[in-house]
């Protein structure tokens, strides 16, 4: 909440001081009775009915954002083209089939010539 001041303008009646003037008549008479009379003047001030005005103070705070300019001077390299040669070692793997020899042995057998008899 924003604290608020409210300013009233009230106007105060001014008092007069006057000076009171008291009269008083005493008669003394046996057996008579004689009325006393006291006399007073006051001052009323009088009521006005009046618009009041009320006015708020209010405060705002508001933040403006405000354009700032930073200069720097920045040195940009030159770019020149040049040509590169770019050597990649590259390793691949082929599997190959390999001819297999296996060793056997097989046994063979010697044919002996021999001479048959034959008898009849």
């Amino acid at each position: 909440p924003i604290p608020m001041t409210q300013e009233e303008v009230v106007h105060v009646p001014t008092i007069v001081q006057q000076a009171r003037q008291r009269h008083v008549h005493v008669e003394q008479i046996v057996e008579v009775h004689v009325p006393q009379e006291q006399q007073e003047i006051v001052h009323v001030p009088k009521i006005i009915q009046q618009k009041r005005l009320q006015q708020r103070h209010v405060e705002e705070v508001v933040e403006v954002p405000i354009p700032m300019v930073e200069r720097e001077l920045v040195h940009v390299p030159k770019i020149i083209p040049q040509e590169r040669i770019q050597q990649r070692a590259i390793e691949q793997i082929i599997e190959v089939p390999v001819p297999m020899m296996q060793e056997e042995i097989v046994h063979v057998p010697k044919v002996i010539m021999q001479e048959r008899i034959q008898q009849q």
